[in-house]
C-alpha cells in the first residue's frame, strides 16, 4: 500500500470514530436535557364561592395560590406612596381573611407577605419591630401610608378580634412610604393573596 492511501485509511478511521463518538455523545445530553428541563404545571384549582366568600368574579384581578412560601411583588419604578384607608379581618369556615382597601386612582403598591415565628428579627426602616406570638402574619406594603395631612386611616395599634385564626391584629408601623401591617395567628401556615377591583384591594387569606 502506497503511503498516501495509507495516510488516507488512518484518517478515515479517525473521522468515523469521532463521528461515532459524537452521535452517543448527542444522544446522552439529549436524554438528560429532556429530564432535566421538563416541568409538569401544577394544576390550580378554581376558586368556590366559599373561597370568594362574597368577592364577585368580576372584581377578582389576580389570585396567587395557597404557599407557605414569601410572597413579594414589587411596585412600579418611581410609584407614590399608595393609600391603605382601611384593613377588614374576617373569619371563615376554612381561613381567615383581611382585606385591605386601597386608594382608588394610584397603582396597587409593592407587598411582602409572609409567615414569621416569634423572635424572627423585623424592622420598618431603622425601627426594630418585635413579634410576640408563636406565629405571626406579616403584610408589608412600599411605598405606602395609612395617614396623611392630619387624616389617619388605620391608627398604629394592634387590637383582638373575632376571627379563629388572626386572634391580635393592626398597624405595627406607619413611617409615611412603609406600613407594616402584623396578625397573630392562633393556626395557619398557609397564605392566598387575592388582588381586586372596584374598588381596589388586596385580600391575604391564612389557613
Amino acid at each position: 500500500m502506497s503511503p498516501v492511501r495509507a495516510a488516507r485509511s488512518v484518517l478515515l478511521l479517525v473521522v468515523l470514530a469521532a463521528l461515532s463518538a459524537c452521535g452517543g455523545s448527542s444522544e446522552g445530553d439529549s436524554a438528560s436535557m429532556t429530564a432535566d428541563t421538563f416541568i409538569k404545571t401544577p394544576e390550580r384549582e378554581p376558586l368556590t364561592e366559599a373561597d370568594l366568600a362574597g368577592i364577585a368574579p368580576t372584581e377578582l384581578a389576580l389570585e396567587l395560590p395557597w404557599t407557605q412560601n414569601q410572597v413579594i411583588r414589587n411596585a412600579a419604578p418611581g410609584a407614590p406612596a399608595a393609600s391603605i384607608q382601611g384593613a377588614e379581618v374576617v373569619g371563615h369556615e376554612t381561613f381567615d381573611r383581611v382585606t385591605f382597601l386601597l386608594d382608588s386612582i394610584l397603582p396597587v403598591p409593592g407587598y411582602e407577605i409572609s409567615l414569621a415565628s416569634g423572635g424572627s428579627p423585623l424592622t420598618c426602616g431603622s425601627r426594630p419591630l418585635e413579634l410576640t406570638a408563636a406565629q405571626t402574619l406579616v403584610v408589608r406594603f412600599a411605598p405606602a401610608r395609612a395617614s396623611a395631612e392630619g387624616e389617619t386611616w388605620l391608627p398604629v395599634r394592634i387590637d383582638n378580634t373575632t376571627a379563629s385564626r388572626m386572634t391580635r391584629a393592626g398597624v405595627a408601623c406607619d413611617d409615611g412610604t412603609t406600613v407594616v401591617w402584623l396578625a397573630e395567628l392562633a393556626q395557619g401556615d398557609e397564605v392566598r393573596i387575592l388582588e381586586l377591583r372596584e374598588p381596589n384591594r388586596i385580600a391575604v387569606d391564612v389557613r
